[in-house]
């Protein structure tokens, strides 16, 4: 034949998620290179979601306790279906569904491959399946093809060429982007991640329980999983429908003749950041070559106070928690939800808790008479306190058992549950000191910090792309403060509640209302600047911050709200996390044969 040109044989997944070309015999004269396209070498990528993104399930009898509502227009059916259902169940039925020690991961969830290009059964044995499907899935599934299609060879010119997100961002300097310095990636660092084939795995965790503990079970499924499944040829078995009528599904690859994958990145939601803090600086697995976060919060939010108090914040209150009834039932008995009460550090230790006069007409702050913590102790200041302010003050400590179920073991004064909160705060402040200023070298973090709107919003941002539930601005709770008219003069210590409405109203015994202050620090809804901030100021590898006001061409956009961060439209999210992986990259060398 004429056409010297080389045929090219592109590889596909199969349903154990091996890669194979197709090749179809020709002519004895066709003489033309056949190249089969393929990467055997692979970087696994671990997304851990945030607090509430994993599905539970009971241990016994595998029902269903905990899917959080899909929030697009797949979901919309089953969304108000939930909604509808937990708005009629009690604090003793929220508590019983949500027992930390009776729940486990559920990997049997709905599946959006999205632009993965792979088929359902990988993405389940991946653990897909595990995660909220409409935070999660359509930037996970953006990952795996975008990490896949960083370059082309041209085998005409000998050269390779740049493609996708690579050709038209690669070249971007991060300060573009929100970061306060670094270079733009260079040719060379692509086209060195471009050698390995990125497989995205999904690492879902019980969040009710210690992050600490979460950390070791993501250890357990890197080291004996996600490795051993392409170093060994072990098979992975996830005990979910496999969508032909089974129970489980699995898949296998043979076994090869040397290891394929030495190592993963970590790339987290929320509080996933923690699980991979508790990970590499608790447990020191050496297995994570580098972590990316995303709107961690790295030393807690003090929204996490608030909703002790108060409950949850519009629509989610319906199903996170209405008031603090609901609230304080759920995490007085789960670890990782009070793991993200704020830190000794957060904030480089100013107080955050005020007790302050309203001023009349006027939205400027009045005279403080309590700020907390005075001593760089909240644990005892206020999350042991048992004053009107303290996280569970004496008057809501019945809170934390609901129905009376356990009243034979306490005392009749309560001394047993003020015991039982002592014993988890204690183990609260040791996982926060355990992990305090201490990231996996390298790291990236991106974080969101807006405040108001500064211009008209040329799209809609909200719920199924109209206006329903769009914001106007992403204040966060940077500091609490109990609000009245009167109290100055009054010492905090004296204040006396004649009632608590457990929805952020208290009334004293001599008739001042106290209402808790509207969010006013940039964030991204939930965590405040100061905490996504911090692991820069502890000197990570690159930060990124995002939101109008801030340093960068893309940041003339609004910002992102914190569980929607990764579907940010404006695709900051997903530039500051391709930058990071493929730095991070650049330290794996097991694609070379001279490394065998």
């Amino acid at each position: 034949m004429n056409d010297a040109s080389p045929v090219l044989l592109y590889s596909v997944v199969d349903s154990d998620g091996n890669q194979y070309a197709t090749a179809t015999l020709t002519p004895t004269d066709d003489t033309r290179e056949k190249i089969v396209l393929s990467k055997p070498y692979i970087i696994p990528v671990l997304f851990l979601p945030g607090i509430m993104g994993t599905n539970l399930r009971k241990k016994d009898g595998k029902q269903a306790v905990w899917q959080p509502p899909n929030a697009d227009a797949r979901g919309a059916v089953d969304m108000i279906a939930q909604l509808f259902s937990y708005a009629f169940k009690n604090t003793q039925e929220r508590v019983g569904d949500l027992a930390t020690s009776d729940a486990e991961v559920d990997p049997s969830g709905p599946i959006d491959a999205g632009e993965s290009g792979l088929p359902k059964n990988v993405l389940v044995a991946r653990g897909w399946g595990a995660l909220m499907r409409s935070s999660y899935h359509p930037f996970m599934a953006q990952l795996q093809h975008q990490l896949n299609a960083l370059a082309q060879f041209d085998f005409k010119r000998c050269e390779a060429d740049l493609k996708g997100w690579a050709e038209k961002h690669g070249h971007e300097a991060p300060t573009e982007w929100g970061a306060a310095g670094g270079e733009p990636l260079t040719r060379e660092e692509i086209l060195h991640a471009a050698n390995y084939q990125f497989d995205v795995w999904a690492g879902g965790y019980n969040w009710l329980q210690s992050n600490r503990d979460s950390g070791a079970a993501i250890r357990d499924l890197i080291e004996n999983t996600i490795l051993p499944y392409y170093n060994e040829g072990r098979e992975v078995i996830v005990d979910a429908p496999n969508g032909e009528g089974g129970t489980q599904c699995t898949i296998r690859r043979r076994k090869p003749n040397r290891p394929l994958a030495e190592k993963v990145i970590v790339v987290t939601h929320s509080m996933g950041g923690l699980v991979s803090r508790a990970l590499t600086e608790i447990h020191q697995c050496d297995s994570v070559m580098g972590v990316s976060h995303g709107v961690q919060p790295a030393t807690g939010a003090p929204a996490t106070y608030k909703r002790m108090r108060a409950g949850f914040e519009g629509a989610a209150k319906l199903i996170l928690g209405r008031h603090a009834a609901d609230v304080v039932a759920i995490l007085s008995q789960a670890p990782g939800g009070l793991e993200l009460l704020p830190t000794a550090d957060y904030n480089d230790g100013q107080p955050w808790l005020k007790v302050r006069e309203k001023t009349r007409r006027t939205d400027r702050p009045g005279v403080e008479i309590l700020a907390l913590p005075m001593g760089g102790d909240p644990y005892n200041e206020i999350y042991l306190s048992p004053a009107w302010y303290g996280l569970v003050p004496d008057g809501n400590l019945g809170l934390m058992d609901p129905g009376n179920k356990a009243a034979a073991d306490f005392n009749s004064d309560g001394s047993g549950l003020r015991a039982q909160l002592a014993e988890m705060i204690d183990d609260v402040r040791k996982f926060h000191e355990s992990i305090e200023m201490k990231y996996k070298s390298p790291t990236y973090a991106h974080y969101g910090a807006q405040g108001n709107r500064t211009q008209p919003a040329k799209e809609r941002d909200g719920l199924f792309g109209t206006s329903l539930m769009e914001a106007d601005h992403l204040f966060t709770w940077g500091e609490i403060a109990w609000e009245g008219t009167g109290i100055d003069s009054v010492a905090p210590s004296r204040i006396a509640l004649s009632r608590d409405d457990g929805k952020g109203t208290l009334i004293t015994t001599s008739g001042v209302k106290l209402t808790l202050s509207a969010p006013d620090c940039p964030g991204d809804g939930t965590v405040p600047c100061y905490s996504g901030a911090a692991p820069g100021k502890a000197g990570i590898a690159g930060c990124f911050v995002h939101g109008q006001g801030n340093p960068g061409q893309c940041n003339e956009h609004f910002g992102y709200d914190h569980q929607g961060s990764y579907g940010d439209k404006y695709q900051r999210s997903l530039y500051a996390t391709m930058y990071a992986i493929v730095k991070i990259a650049q330290q794996a060398q097991w694609h070379k044969k001279d490394s065998a």
